[in-house]
């Protein structure tokens, strides 16, 4: 077989043209998909690099839904499942004094970083005495900031660093490799850990922010955690049936939940990179089918001397191998440079970026790529060789023909099989590109350049009292006004599109029911211009006013969404009604609606409204606020003011998340952007390859009746005759192939209705367009060889 081989290799540099042509081919359709296995390794196949990995797991109130303080505590006392367990909520932090910077971090309990299993380059992890009231203010920081901020001291263990205005001593420095991850912190990056004491004897119970992380004993499954905490849940919703009665505790795996909202895309952009791979490797067989052809005295030469069946296979196997070699070498160097490509697009942390290179298992699978493309392009040349004929052969040559029956039936079976693969990658172009469009549209609203948004942490003991940080937070709104150009400025306590906070309220005659599912509403504080800054629309009634400020009694006036009023209030006006706490006993709040503005998604760009309820500022801010700031031109010129602003009244505070209103939608899209681009690169690697493919399979074609055509001209068929022999031979293999797609385009529609947003059954307007291109496409690719055709010499086709 090497002999072969390097026979083949002298043959294909006299067919350099040829040769190049196949390997590019193959190369495109191995480096695409070795560059998305890549990704798909990084991020969903093996998304942690961390001891036992498979030893991680999440626990949750509820799906996704955050432990309370009291829960914590109840858990880590009577849960025997887990070796260490802990809890964290990621929040960010001013480090530094002029010009402070802004870094993520994680306020979490003793047992979060033992969990994780790594152990400190230097120093320590969080120990349970630094939880202790009174202990003294400690951390422990990553290396990236380690080496990037600090300059990789080595006398920072040990030392103070500036936090939150604060002096806060480093204990320790994780190593390099360490990646700190959950569902709530996958695509960032954390630099920091803190202690965050939890009061067991003011723990709330109906207060849930705090993710819950813990490593499994060796030998208990996340199945045998999970019905233990269960059983615990159980228990507890006896013992405090109004705020446990519809806790399910959970118990998932890390890698579940890092990667429940990645692989489905990711998988189906493997699948369709896969596909460009078969339309590459049939390429190539159709180029090895019609070289074939000419190779065919050979063959017959090499049969009359004794060649055996046997010498024929590898002979014809030799050179889909050669050049599969070929192809796979370019095609690593492709997916190198695609990798690269890739860490710039999809968002991912360091650690996974780190991860996502050429290594031994990717080389590993693009030889297995090569191995397939060597069969998928190799085999119907070697079984088209297996059966030559040698009285075939004679009999062809004596007729002035080449091919044969079997030959040119692979051919058109290829051909078809690439328009129809082809098809279904138009059409999910189609599909994605559309869907895309129509998230844009549908929070167009909010897509403008003239909003500016930032996002400021008040942390550490100058903004410990409320009082305090509203009076900062007043500060900030007047300084912001003042900046020329600025027509509007707020403050509010989540953007639109990135989640937030919510509770259970009570409306019209609903009474206290700890049993009952009761309306879930949105809740935003804001201040009075936050409507005008952002640019929401009122709907009805009026905005909110200084009047509307919670009273002693806790009655207020609030503004909701329309699709509260959809929900609570369908067929009555909204003004004037009320909303109540869900709790029992006197409500902590009685709030009365004053004005409804049109919706906004609150968590993503693509989940649905949620009924929102906005409140004024004053005794409801957390520590960490957003920025809104309209400008009569594009916002983002006024970002430097804007920072400038906010040094003024504290140079220890940090800007984070500077970005126009546009930048969050896109930011918020991205996924979606990324997949509709990503398709529809492989939809137009693929559909150049099947026009290609079409047109070199039409050219042998006419090859083949290159003495039919000679015989119709000379006996007065004109050009347009000739023209719609060689367009309708095109058609009619398009045709099949097009009805092929379609039914596996049905067969997929219920994938596809998962993933593509505002995807609603099959779309006869996006069908028709697919076909369409692909119509588009084989006109192109029949004008070749129809112009070809029109143009033989009949003299000359009949000597031929």
């Amino acid at each position: 077989m090497l002999t072969d081989i390097r026979i083949t290799f002298r043959q294909l540099r006299k067919s350099r043209a040829f040769a190049l042509v196949a390997m590019l081919t193959l190369a495109i359709g191995i480096g695409a998909v070795t560059t998305i296995f890549g990704v798909l390794r990084s991020l969903v196949l093996e998304p942690v690099d961390l001891p036992e990995s498979e030893q991680l797991a999440q626990v949750w109130s509820g799906d996704r839904w955050p432990l309370s303080p009291a829960d914590f505590l109840d858990l880590h006392e009577q849960m025997e499942s887990f070796e260490h367990f802990g809890v964290y909520h990621p929040q960010s932090y001013n480090i530094g004094t002029e010009k402070a910077r802004a870094i993520l971090g994680a306020p979490c309990t003793s047992g979060v970083l033992k969990a994780f299993g790594v152990p400190p380059l230097k120093g320590r992890w969080l120990n349970e005495e630094d939880n202790l009231p009174g202990a003294e203010p400690v951390a422990v920081v990553s290396y990236a900031l380690w080496v990037g901020y600090f300059g990789g001291s080595e006398d920072l263990l040990g030392s103070s660093v500036r936090l939150d205005g604060s002096d806060v001593r480093v204990v320790g420095i994780m190593p390099k490799n360490f990646e700190f991850t959950g569902p709530w912190i996958r695509a960032s990056n954390c630099d920091i850990w803190t202690p965050m004491p939890i009061d067991a004897e003011n723990a709330p119970r109906d207060s849930h922010w705090l993710c819950g992380i813990g490593r499994l004993k060796q030998g208990v499954t996340v199945e045998m955690a999970d019905a233990e905490a269960k059983g615990i849940g159980q228990r507890l919703s006896e013992l405090y049936p109004n705020s446990n009665f519809s806790k399910k505790f959970l118990v998932r795996s890390l890698h579940f939940e890092v990667t429940r909202e990645l692989k489905d895309q990711s998988w189906l952009l493997f699948a369709a990179v896969s596909l460009v791979l078969i339309v590459a490797c049939s390429n190539v067989a159709s180029m090895l089918l019609s070289r074939g052809a000419q190779r065919q005295s050979e063959f017959g030469v090499r049969m009359a001397l004794g060649a055996s069946k046997r010498r024929l296979f590898r002979l014809a196997l030799a050179e889909s191998v050669a050049l599969a070699i070929g192809g796979g070498v370019l095609g690593i160097v492709f997916a190198y440079g695609g990798i690269e490509a890739m860490k710039g697009v999809v968002r991912m942390s360091d650690a996974r970026k780190e991860a996502l290179g050429i290594d031994g298992m990717l080389l590993g699978f693009a030889f297995l790529s090569t191995v397939i493309s060597v069969a998928l392009a190799g085999l119907p040349p070697v079984f088209a060789a297996l059966k030559t004929s040698l009285a075939a052969i004679i009999r062809n040559d004596s007729r002035g023909s080449v091919g044969s029956r079997s030959r040119n039936l692979m051919l058109r079976l290829i051909v078809i099989g690439q328009v129809a693969l082809a098809f279904v990658l138009v059409n999910g172009a189609a599909l994605f590109s559309s869907g895309y469009v129509k998230l844009l549209e549908e929070n167009d609203q909010l897509t403008t350049d003239r909003v500016l948004t930032a996002k400021v942490s008040l942390n550490g003991e100058l903004y410990k009292e409320n009082e305090d940080r509203v009076r900062m937070w007043d500060r900030m709104v007047e300084r912001l006004k003042a900046i020329p150009g600025v027509s509007f400025a707020g403050i509010t306590s989540k953007l639109p599109l990135e989640g937030g906070s919510n509770t259970n309220g009570l409306v019209n005659d609903e009474v206290y029911d700890p049993s009952q599912q009761r309306l879930l509403i949105e809740r935003s504080s804001v201040s009075l211009d936050y409507f005008d800054a952002m640019g929401l629309t009122l709907l009805q009634g009026r905005k909110l006013s200084p009047q509307d400020e919670m009273a002693e009694d806790g009655s207020l006036g609030v503004v909701v969404n329309r699709a509260f009023v959809e929900k609570a209030w369908p067929d009555k006006n909204p003004l004037g009604e009320l909303i109540r706490a869900n709790q029992e006993g006197d409500p902590w709040y009685r709030a009365t609606v004053v004005g409804v503005v049109e919706d906004v998604r609150q968590w993503s760009a693509s989940e649905e409204v949620q009924p929102e309820m906005y409140t004024t500022p004053k005794g409801h801010w957390g520590r960490r606020i957003y920025l809104v700031v309209r400008s009569s031109k594009e916002a983002g010129a006024l970002a430097g003011q804007v920072r400038e602003a906010i040094a003024e009244l504290d140079s220890e505070l940090a800007l984070e998340d500077v970005r126009t209103m546009e930048q969050v939608v896109l930011d918020r899209t991205a996924g979606e952007r990324v997949m509709a681009e990503m398709i529809g690169v492989f939809m137009g690697i693929a559909l150049g390859l099947a026009a290609v493919g079409l047109y070199g399979t039409l050219s042998y074609h006419i090859l083949l009746r290159t003495r039919e055509i000679g015989v119709r001209r000379a006996l007065g068929a004109l050009e347009a005759d000739i023209s719609r022999l060689v367009f309708r031979q095109g058609a009619v293999w398009v045709g099949i192939g097009l009805v092929i797609g379609l039914g596996a385009i049905y067969a997929l529609m219920r994938v596809l209705e998962s993933l593509v947003y505002g995807m609603d059954g099959l779309s006869i307007a996006t069908l028709s367009g697919s076909a369409g291109v692909i119509a588009v496409a084989a006109l192109v690719a029949c004008w070749m060889p129809s112009r070809k055709a029109t143009r033989l010499d009949p003299l000359h086709a009949l000597r031929s």
